[in-house]
């Protein structure tokens, strides 16, 4: 096999993983029609901080809406200043991507050059956790888990939150009103919707 195959070859197991990593993402969420696609600077900001399947992905879908809302996959950009406010500090190494439909981030935290995870920050019960040891496993097999989906994206209250206070916008969430910091319930009569990054900063300013 002659130099140039072999660099084909690479390539091509190259694109098949990546294909591999998001289907069950894809096929578990579907986009929305109205997402936004990143512009050359953006991937260039990002391009020695996340991996690079994560960029092709961006390029490939955009940033929105998935599976009607359930989740957003962001442009950090948007959510960066809001996220270090919680985390007490801005710490480059940790870039939030996706939020939940009830506006909980999930974050990239890379540890070393080749060691990484994928974390939660719950807004609502301040609290953070591990979820996956790889972007590979996050999108593979974690968030398309039906206990996942069932628990950490609430499917249920979402579906309800859905039929009742109709579609998220691409800056929306749902939440709780009262807070759940402030004795609030996770039940439909409690939901509203609004923006989340406002929200966001409500709920840290509540638990200060």
């Amino acid at each position: 096999m002659g130099l140039f195959d072999k660099f084909k070859k690479r390539k091509i197991n190259k694109e098949y993983d990546e294909n591999v990593t998001f289907s069950h993402f894809i096929n578990t969420f579907k986009p929305s029609n109205n997402l936004l696609k990143p512009t050359e600077e953006e991937l260039k900001q990002f391009k020695n901080s996340l991996p690079t399947e994560l960029l092709n992905f961006w390029k490939e879908y955009g940033f929105g809406n998935y599976g009607d809302g359930i989740i957003k996959v962001i442009n950090p950009l948007e959510y960066m200043e809001n996220f270090y406010e919680w985390l007490g500090k801005e710490n480059f190494s940790k870039i939030p991507i996706i939020l939940t439909a009830f506006g909980d981030v999930f974050y990239y935290r890379k540890l070393q050059d080749d060691v990484e995870d994928i974390c939660l920050l719950s807004i609502h019960y301040r609290n953070s956790i591990v979820c996956s040891y790889s972007l590979q496993e996050f999108f593979k097999s974690y968030i398309v888990n039906e206990q996942i989906y069932n628990e950490v994206l609430r499917k249920k209250l979402f579906q309800q939150a859905y039929a009742v206070k109709g579609s998220l916008e691409l800056n929306q969430i749902y939440f709780s009103t009262p807070a759940l910091i402030l004795g609030g319930k996770e039940l439909i009569e409690s939901i509203d919707r609004g923006d989340a990054n406002i929200h966001q900063s409500i709920l840290l300013q509540l638990g200060k």
